[in-house]
């Protein structure tokens, strides 16, 4: 079998006029290692960053979007300091087909606005679609948009021709225009060249230019525009406290009309934020999707897309009949939230005779924290004292339910003691201003449940998912199973590879058991910013 696969896909974009002295220092770069895409593949890119961001970290949020413009997924990603970011994305089994995009942006500290930095088109097909002949087009004349030339990049391989399943060693050496070595940070794809006209150029990439600020300052952290109204009949300034379980900090701010602009910390992974209002509580809020939206282009078939997607249909029935996967991404690290607090006294109920709520549990043991029933209406409330100075405090505590608020005490109340791992309540003055600040201003109670329980509804409402930094992948360079075909939709892809001193880096890869002419295509970015390209076409055939 031959899968084909088509090359890779290039959007370039100009953030302001280029000087004269150095023609692309202002430009940013997405390479992404193909050309198109199918339902279940990984979308693999690298963000080549402007030089005058270099030495800055700062955070880039990505957002893949439909090709109706709907934001489907959004993560972030950093430079850590370095002149680019890469990054990946799962095509679900069932994705539709049509022109997807990939945006990039980020947020300007100094107005609060965000700037795109990139808006790029990635075509996926799903294979299991059934395609009208009308939709079927000639094959296109390729692109002979320029590209960067300010580099020279060649490859080198230890040999011309390869069979199936043999390493291929190949060398990039990148030079300046006078031939001298250029230390540089580089992306490598290998894929199928007889599906992009075998040519050993570097000519027909995909360009599109826009102008962006260069010159300003943009956040490290991890950053949401959320809507917030209010409801009810307190009046007065309202504050909204934003609070994040994985760390236990309260950020506040007032409310507005416009929409409030929250900086997170970092963190890997998906967590929460949830909105307070203070002092009324009645507040609903919504994360608002800043991705700018617009409609794609229509999606186009050719009798070589129409050859691969059958070929993919075959790969994946290989792969099924196998249990395997095209692309094993190693699991992630799951990482459990450290919580430096020192709660002022602390129970385990279950060490306690077997009571059957929280509400009888606290009337039974002596604590700070108390309940109690009213009559009419058969619900709950709570008061808690600071037992340093005996002092009632004036309002209700707050509730942390395995890191989400709550001031519904009937709900507490009713909590069965034998799902309770661990209660700690917070009342000292210092204890509270220092960890919930006015919010937690008449005591908290944080219980850990042995298991997963939701508030209520109306406080669940204020609880936001984020999506935070994206986890480093690099591309799985695996070997060969010798018990199984191997065929793959992306050969192969380095995003972190960098030329030592004397402008050389080397890779290898496995060969799969495809017979054609592959392409090795590298993108270059030494440290002044300049750029360039550089081709290599290879044959591989038999065994």
């Amino acid at each position: 079998m031959k899968i084909r696969i088509v090359f890779f896909f290039l959007l370039v974009l100009f953030w302001e006029k280029p000087m004269a002295q150095n023609l692309y220092q202002n430009q940013c770069l997405v390479h992404l290692d193909k050309s198109f895409y199918v339902s279940g593949e990984l979308v693999w890119f690298k963000v080549f960053l402007p030089a005058p961001f270099k030495g800055k970290t700062f955070n880039l949020k990505a957002g893949i979007l439909d090709k109706n413009g709907r934001l489907l997924e959004s993560f972030f990603l950093s430079n850590g300091g370095k002149s680019y970011a890469e990054g990946h994305y799962k095509i679900p089994f069932n994705a539709e087909s049509g022109q997807y995009q990939l945006i990039l942006e980020a947020l300007n500290t100094q107005n609060k606005q965000v700037e795109v930095f990139a808006k790029v088109l990635v075509p996926i097909y799903n294979d299991l679609d059934k395609v009208d002949e009308s939709k079927i087009k000639l094959e296109s004349a390729a692109s002979t948009n320029p590209f960067p030339k300010d580099l020279q990049v060649s490859i080198e391989l230890d040999k011309p021709n390869y069979r199936s399943r043999e390493e291929v060693k190949a060398k990039i050496v990148v030079k300046d225009r006078n031939g001298q070595p250029v230390q540089a940070n580089l992306s490598v794809a290998v894929t199928d060249g007889s599906l992009v006209g075998g040519a050993e150029n570097e000519e027909g990439l995909n360009a599109s230019f826009q102008n962006v600020p260069s010159q300003a300052n943009f956040s490290n952290q991890l950053f949401e525009q959320v809507k917030v109204q209010e409801s009810g009949t307190q009046q007065g300034q309202n504050l909204i406290a934003i609070f994040y379980p994985h760390n236990w900090l309260m950020q506040y701010t007032p409310t507005s009309t416009a929409p409030l602009w929250v900086e997170a910390p970092n963190f890997t992974g998906e967590k929460s934020m949830q909105l307070l209002g203070y002092p009324n509580p009645n507040i609903a809020v919504e994360k608002l999707n800043t991705f700018p939206s617009s409609p794609s282009p229509e999606l186009s078939y050719s009798r070589t897309i129409l050859d691969y997607l059958e070929l993919s249909r075959q790969r994946k029935k290989i792969y099924q009949l196998y249990g395997a996967l095209e692309t094993q991404l190693p699991p992630l690290k799951v990482v459990k939230d450290s919580l430096p607090l020192s709660p002022d006294r602390s129970w385990r109920p279950e060490v306690y005779e077997k009571f059957e709520d929280l509400a009888v549990w606290f009337r039974e043991v002596s604590t700070p924290l108390s309940f109690k029933q009213e009559r009419k209406t058969g619900r709950y409330t709570a008061k808690m004292y600071n037992p340093n100075d005996f002092v009632d405090y004036p309002g209700e505590p707050i509730f942390l339910i395995n890191g989400k608020i709550t001031r519904d005490a009937d709900f507490v109340a009713r909590l069965k003691t034998n799902q309770i791992e661990q209660v700690d309540l917070y009342y000292r003055p210092e204890t509270l201003y220092g960890y919930f600040k006015t919010v937690g201003r008449s005591g908290v109670a944080n219980l850990v449940l042995k298991a997963d329980i939701n508030v209520p509804a109306k406080d669940a409402a204020t609880v936001l998912p984020i999506n935070g930094l994206q986890s480093s992948t690099a591309f799985p360079v695996g070997k060969n199973d010798a018990n199984m075909p191997a065929f793959r939709p992306q050969l192969y892809w380095n995003a972190r590879l960098e030329t030592n001193a004397q402008g050389e880096a080397n890779f290898s890869f496995p060969q799969s058991d495809d017979w054609s002419r592959f392409r090795i295509q590298v993108i270059a970015q030494g440290e002044s910013g300049a750029l360039g390209t550089g081709s290599k076409v290879y044959e591989v055939g038999g065994k």
